[in-house]
């Protein structure tokens, strides 16, 4: 994660980018913190571990198309 001063990068190595509080809501308190200017990075860093963290895993599954189904042919 980095910032050029208006805003804040997330990398692949970041956590953020599984976490729920980031990828569902957008409620993340760090990055909250940081995109209002109360916490600043000087540098860069990689979020590998985080009180805040709550994992999202997505599932997906396979819709099948019925046989019938979207058949205009009359």
């Amino acid at each position: 994660m980095y910032s050029d001063g208006e805003k804040v990068y997330i990398e692949d190595d970041d956590i953020c980018l599984t976490c729920e509080n980031y990828v569902k809501d957008f409620d993340c308190p760090l990055l909250g913190a940081l995109i209002q200017g109360d916490v600043f990075i000087e540098d860069s860093l990689i979020i590998t571990k985080c009180g805040m963290y709550k994992e999202f895993k997505r599932v997906l599954h396979i819709v099948r198309k019925k046989e019938n189904e979207n058949d205009n042919s009359d």
